[in-house]
């Protein structure tokens, strides 16, 4: 399908826009700096009880136009911050200077403000959606190299290794949770998982988390939630830092970083290397569980200040990751077995490029212009050890951009108008593929937050997705906020959403070289089994490929209700509830068995999925020194035809005494690979006068559902659980003045594995150091 909306045409329309947009005069202003008066750009200066807000430039400067007269407080937060609040009067025509120092803070209790939940600036606690912030700091006093490292230890996310290392999110897979860097997706999904190995959390200043359904606002793969990695700014001056850590295994992360800033410029540059000996749980095997590997990251980020008025900021990021491995193949399947061993050689290609166009007329209009480019490619190459011959050769080539505008209209103390929209453009070339496909989508959204009274907070928007494929598609989002008590809020929020096919799910002509299994995308499917027929490779017909339907986009209705209780700024306790309605869920099925006894499969839609349950954090501070906190979720996931045959007593399957039983609703285990308890305790130690800081986190995965191995068609006995565990994991950092940090500790001190959990490598114990060079403007 062509292009549906020239992106040119909206680009020029918005640049005219851009030149006649009035300016506005300033009533109120001021600069906010750190102890030591540096500015702090990117700080948040909010009118507390209104939706009226602002950001500070590079020079830590903002301003507020047209505020009301009279009394108002304002909020002043920076991630890392003691967040402060300051009551100021304003009198008629009166132009007010309000300067700020914050307090650099470590505490578990700071304020925050998001991004990600509205697409504007907000303190966390007037978000009504679920929400959370770990910043830099956080992520830094727990030793943490990858991605995937920091999110297993939060409230109700679970990490499941699936082609990758996955998320789940509120019971349901990567496949509905879209990961973003600086507000752009992630690409590069295998078996529906973005692998968060290949993120590093060396150069990020926070990740914000939202759970529920973020379609209304990000579209397809956010019907779960969202996680949005924020990289890290600059700092005045020239400014630089070289780190390592050392760990098991012989892994060595070596990460360097450097940076210039001054009024109008704004240069950083951010480097990673790790590589690693890998590790082996299954010593019968040749193979590794986890292969040698090394993977590389650049970060170049520039940014300009055109004039008080319009700034440019370029950011990009280039990945790769390479590894060896050797394993035995039976190269004769379907009859003796005769192995071979072969060499394999894989290199994995991931980049972006991301140019931002913002430009504010006035504190009560912001227009942005996004243009991102991505890329993500595999090769690999496997050799018989023997004679050095192709085994088996494989390529992967996905391309996506997409060009999309936002304003944001601060129309009155209650009112925020937001509006957007965009065109993005998917091709995917690969061996496993017949052709070069590709997919289109136009989209727009619109977004308005509301706050009636200082107790009420309201955001209502949705999306509007026109796909060349599918039928066109709006996600709508409505969410409300009460304040019932100064100590006392509740949050309430309903969302549509949708994910579409993706070319695997439709197009995959796979066959795995080593094991022999294969899958179809259900649009080839007929044609291709066919070619299968014809060479004699079927053995038993399971489904008629004739019968197999192009699967249809999935779509979700999503309900969280929370309560958040805040007695004293050392307490905080946080529940959520929540219940996602899957429609056509996308899953596999085998349709034949192949003369080698590994099967075909295809995709399907499954009729309904259920996942609902509660999550709950309680965060304390008796002391400034110390914090605790703990978390528990309670998740309840079901095939709602599965059960609904079970309460009809249409299930059956054999115990141990090899009799037939009937399978009860008490049995039913709900969908594989969910668990339903889960958990975690952390403990905070900092001392200011030593300058040093510890943690201890322990992380509770319950059993969860591997498989149906009594035939029953669902989970019903405990031989078909693994069993579940957990996690002790310890660091410590000291301090030597501004310039020095060492670090040591250990993970998974209770050395545990799982055979179905190959990411639990064992314990693990690693040390490290980061020099800092900051030189300021003079």
């Amino acid at each position: 399908m062509a292009q549906l909306i020239p992106t040119s045409q909206i680009s020029l329309l918005i640049i005219l826009w851009m030149t006649v947009t009035s300016v506005q005069a300033q009533l109120l202003r001021g600069t906010i700096t750190d102890e030591g008066g540096e500015p702090l750009a990117g700080a948040t200066v909010i009118v507390k009880n209104t939706t009226r807000g602002t950001a500070t430039d590079l020079n830590g400067q903002y301003s507020l136009n047209q505020l009301p007269v009279g009394q108002h407080t304002l909020v002043i937060s920076y991630l890392g911050y003691q967040t402060q609040q300051q009551t100021i009067t304003l009198s008629s025509q009166e132009v007010k200077e309000v300067s700020v120092q914050l307090t650099e803070t470590s505490g578990a209790l700071a304020d925050e403000v998001i991004v990600t939940a509205t697409r504007t600036a907000r303190a966390i606690d007037e978000v009504p959606v679920p929400a959370q912030v770990i910043t830099g700091e956080q992520i830094e006093r727990i030793g943490a190299l990858r991605l995937n490292e920091v999110l297993q230890e939060q409230t109700g996310l679970q990490m499941i290794s699936d082609h990758g290392a996955g998320l789940q999110m509120q019971g349901l897979d990567s496949d509905y949770i879209l990961i973003l860097i600086d507000g752009e997706p992630v690409i590069g999904r295998t078996a529906g998982t973005v692998d968060l190995t290949r993120l590093t959390v060396n150069n990020i200043e926070r990740i914000e988390i939202i759970r529920g359904p973020s379609s209304s606002l990000y579209g397809s793969e956010a019907m779960a939630g969202v996680v949005n990695i924020i990289t890290s700014g600059n700092e005045p001056g020239w400014n630089g830092s070289l780190g390592s850590q050392f760990r098991s295994f012989g892994t060595w992360d070596t990460q360097a970083e450097a940076g210039y800033r001054n009024d109008r410029l704004s240069v950083r540059m951010f480097a990673n290397r790790l590589r690693s000996d890998g590790y082996d749980l299954n010593e019968e095997t040749v193979s590794q569980t986890v292969s040698p590997y090394e993977a590389l990251t650049f970060g170049p980020k520039v940014s300009y200040r055109i004039n008080d008025r319009l700034n440019l900021r370029i950011s990009s990021r280039f990945y790769q990751e390479s590894n060896e491995d050797e394993g035995d193949v039976d190269v004769a399947p379907g009859s003796d077995i005769m192995l071979e061993r072969i060499d394999s050689k894989n290199v994995l290609t991931d980049w972006n490029v991301l140019p931002i166009l913002e430009y504010q007329p006035s504190d009560r209009h912001k227009m942005q212009i996004r243009h991102y480019i991505t890329g993500y490619a595999t090769e690999t190459d496997e050799t018989y050890q023997r004679d050095g011959q192709t085994f088996n050769y494989t390529t992967f080539d996905q391309f996506f951009q997409r060009s999309e505008a936002q304003y944001d209209w601060y129309v009155s103390d209650q009112h925020i108008i937001t509006g957007g929209g965009g065109h993005l453009t998917e091709r995917v070339e690969a061996t496993r593929y017949d052709d070069v496909n590709r997919f289109y989508s136009t989209y727009g959204f619109a977004q308005y937050q509301w706050q009636p009274t200082a107790r009420w907070n309201v955001v209502a928007g949705g999306r509007y997705d026109i796909h060349s494929d599918y039928a066109d598609r709006f996600s709508p989002k409505l969410a409300v906020g009460y304040e019932a008590l100064d100590w006392l809020s509740l949050q309430a929020s309903f969302g549509g959403g949708y994910k579409a096919p993706d070319f695997r799910q439709l197009l995959l002509n796979f066959t795995n070289a080593r094991v022999g299994y294969s899958v179809l995308g259900s649009r080839i499917v007929e044609e291709e089994f066919a070619e299968f027929e014809q060479r004699g490779e079927i053995k038993q017909v399971l489904i008629d490929p004739a019968t197999v339907e192009e699967i249809q986009a999935e779509s979700s209705l999503a309900y969280n209700l929370g309560v958040r209780l805040k007695r004293s700024d050392q307490l905080r306790w946080q529940v959520n509830l929540f219940r996602n309605d899957i429609r056509n869920l996308i899953d596999t099925a085998p349709i034949a068995i192949k003369t080698n006894d590994q099967n075909i499969v295809s995709y399907f839609n499954f009729d309904e999925v259920l996942t609902q349950g509660v999550e709950t954090q309680v965060d304390y501070e008796p002391y400034p020194s110390w914090a605790f906190s703990i978390s528990y979720q309670y998740l309840d996931t079901r095939d709602k035809e599965a059960y609904r045959r079970v309460e009809n007593g249409e299930v059956f399957r054999r115990n141990a005494d090899n009799r037939t039983v009937q399978v009860t609703t008490a049995d039913y285990g709900g969908l594989i690979n969910r668990s339903r308890h889960s958990g975690n305790a952390k403990l905070f130690y900092t001392n200011s006068r030593h300058n040093f800081d510890i943690s201890l986190r322990g992380i509770y995965r319950g059993r969860w559902g591997v498989g149906d191995f009594d035939g029953s068609g669902v989970l019903d006995a405990d031989s078909e659980y693994a069993d579940g565990y957990w996690l002790v994991n310890l660091a410590a950092r000291k301090h030597f003045g501004d310039w020095l940090t060492l670090e040591a500790g250990a993970n998974n001190l209770t050395d545990q594995t799982n055979p179905f959990e190959p990411a639990l490598a064992g314990r693990t114990f690693f040390a490290g150091l980061q020099v800092n060079f900051v030189k300021p403007n003079l």
